[in-house]
């Protein structure tokens, strides 16, 4: 199938009016990619999402982190902050961390969404630069999330720290400091934790001690998350180039350019074999999978869009979101979803976002989740739009 759909043409302004209980609408279940539901907040979901127990977790730009079953669908609870959410939550146990822009790390309990405790990060005075279409060039527009590895929780903070906290109290055991914000969410390899920073380095620490083992410097900002795919550390830069590190010394394997100049906003995901990886790009408005210990290209997509986001890849499907911008005569941006064929990259299916007001005119930015047969999207039209997957 290589369909293309508006939430026009799927029925969801008729099914919005037609008042399906709290801000939920709905429709029957059919083939893949096919429209199910929708749920509303109150804000732009920038946020990935998280979905554990056929409930969906996910922060919103109205300040809140949000827990909804997916399957009745209703609301299993909303816990309050004084900030954008924009982190992806993450969940070990009983427990969930996610950050917010009022400078907290909050850890709650993901079945009551009651809270366990919170830890300043310390970045709630840091002005985000929002994408805009004029000097400064410095897009500020994502949120570092929590790593959990044992009782220890990694998270990257605006203030230009990387933090290692005690998973039960929230206590500090350690920072690091580099010399730019902290937008993306830390790896770990043996014994290793790895994060980027907008200084242009990637660091790699030691987990215990948060010592430093090794730096690598590129020429741009780093918003790209680390990732280790076949014992190769990927990151992209806004220097136009994606780096393929040896994770163990930081040694260059390899080094790609990215075409027209085009910023690596996106972090990768591992392909299911474990030897390929997929990535997304800003002005080139490609998906891209690479082969990780080579760099080699396999594959190219053109999704029309700023593809900023983190794919998502499950049961053979690779899903990534684009973003369009209202600049007319500047590079043509267009608003888009799009489910591939992890193994070709042919289009199996597809839908337009709504157009929202603002320089970014809409689009999917964070992660969706996949799971329980549903494509869990978040949308910036303030709507998490669930299909068929």
């Amino acid at each position: 199938m290589n369909a293309t759909k508006t939430l026009q043409q799927l029925g969801l302004a008729s099914l919005l009016l037609a008042g399906l209980g709290h801000n939920v609408a709905q429709t029957a279940r059919a083939a893949s990619g096919d429209y199910l539901f929708s749920y509303q907040v109150k804000g732009e979901n920038w946020g990935g999402i998280t979905l554990r127990d056929h409930t969906a977790y996910f922060g919103s730009d109205d300040g809140h982190l949000y827990a909804l079953n997916v399957e009745q669908p209703k609301l299993a609870w909303s816990y309050k902050t004084a900030g954008l959410v924009r982190s992806k939550p993450t969940i070990k146990h009983h427990q969930i961390f996610f950050s917010s822009d009022d400078g907290y790390l909050y850890a709650l309990n993901r079945w009551q969404g009651k809270l366990l405790w919170r830890t300043s990060l310390n970045d709630a005075d840091v002005q985000r630069i929002l994408p805009a279409n004029h000097a400064p060039w410095e897009f500020d527009y994502t949120k570092s999330s929590a790593l959990v590895l044992g009782n220890q929780v990694f998270i990257g903070s605006g203030d230009g720290h990387l933090y290692a906290l005690a998973r039960n109290s929230g206590e500090v055991l350690w920072r690091f400091k580099t010399e730019g914000k902290i937008r993306a969410t830390p790896a770990h390899h043996q014994g290793l934790v790895f994060i980027s920073s907008w200084d242009g380095s990637v660091y790699a620490l030691n987990k215990h001690t948060g010592a430093l083992v090794w730096q690598y410097e590129t020429q741009g900002a780093l918003t790209s998350s680390p990732l280790i795919v076949d014992n190769v550390l990927v990151i992209g830069s806004r220097d136009t180039h994606l780096y393929g590190l040896d994770p163990q010394n930081g040694e260059l394997l390899w080094k790609q350019a990215y075409p027209g100049g085009s910023w690596v906003e996106s972090s990768a995901t591992a392909a299911a074999d474990g030897e390929h990886f997929y990535i997304g790009s800003s002005d080139s408005n490609l998906l891209n999978k690479f082969h990780a210990r080579s760099g080699a290209l396999t594959w190219q997509f053109e999704t029309g869009g700023w593809s900023w986001g983190q794919p998502v890849v499950k049961n053979g499907t690779v899903y990534i979101g684009a973003t369009g911008h209202d600049e007319p005569g500047w590079f043509e941006t267009q608003r888009g979803f799009f489910a591939l064929d992890s193994q070709t990259g042919e289009q199996q299916w597809q839908y337009q976002p709504k157009m929202i007001d603002g320089f970014v005119h809409g689009g999917v930015y964070g992660a969706p989740a996949v799971g329980y047969g549903k494509v869990i999207v978040p949308d910036l039209d303030g709507y998490i739009h669930v299909f068929e997957e």
